[in-house]
């Protein structure tokens, strides 16, 4: 065997390694891709009446160009995915499992359960992945029986500091004079076992 031939095997070796090596990256970065809503996006987002939209980063930091707040603009450049799946007559089809499902893999993903809010047959779910002081992932399941029931799923890094600003902002800019019913800081109870 020549020198020649010996480094052209040793090249397309190279290649082959390096081509399983991508195709176990891309399989991962798609699997992480998914984890965000737990799936619950892509098995709902063909159904009959459903809408759904899907807003890379790059789309939501152009439209902080048309917001005139400053604490606004900040707040959404550090938007890196917005996905919201929406069923206007109120029928979605989310099913116990589905939330079961989720909840487990929402424990995997250290996706903790933030808020609960339950009026009459009215349910909101916020869901949120804190790592040191800035939130992560914010997922949201909304049902109004007989008007619209969704989720919308968002992921980005909010520092807390800058949501505590931005609502103290809006609490000054209250146009009736009344004061908001709006906590002093922003604090979010999470507790690990």
């Amino acid at each position: 065997m020549t020198k020649k031939t010996m480094m052209t095997t040793t090249n397309s070796h190279h290649r082959s390694i390096f081509t399983g090596l991508f195709l176990a990256l891309s399989l991962l970065v798609c699997n992480s891709l998914q984890a965000q809503d737990s799936g619950l996006y892509w098995k709902y987002k063909d159904y009959d009446g459903a809408i759904a939209v899907s807003i890379p980063g790059y789309i939501a930091k152009s439209g902080s160009l048309f917001i005139h707040e400053k604490g606004g603009k900040k707040l959404i450049r550090k938007v890196k995915r917005v996905r919201v799946l929406v069923f206007p007559d109120g029928q979605a089809p989310f099913t116990d499992k589905d939330f079961r499902r989720f909840n487990r893999k929402a424990r995997r993903h250290n996706l903790d359960e933030l808020i609960t809010v339950r009026s009459g047959k009215t349910r909101v779910n916020v869901y949120g992945k804190m790592r040191k002081n800035t939130i992560r992932k914010i997922v949201v399941f909304f049902n109004e029986p007989g008007d619209a029931a969704g989720m919308v799923s968002l992921k980005g890094k909010f520092n807390l500091k800058d949501l505590d600003d931005s609502i103290r902002k809006m609490e000054q800019k209250s146009k009736d004079g009344k004061k908001p019913v709006i906590p002093d800081s922003v604090k979010i109870p999470v507790s690990r076992v």
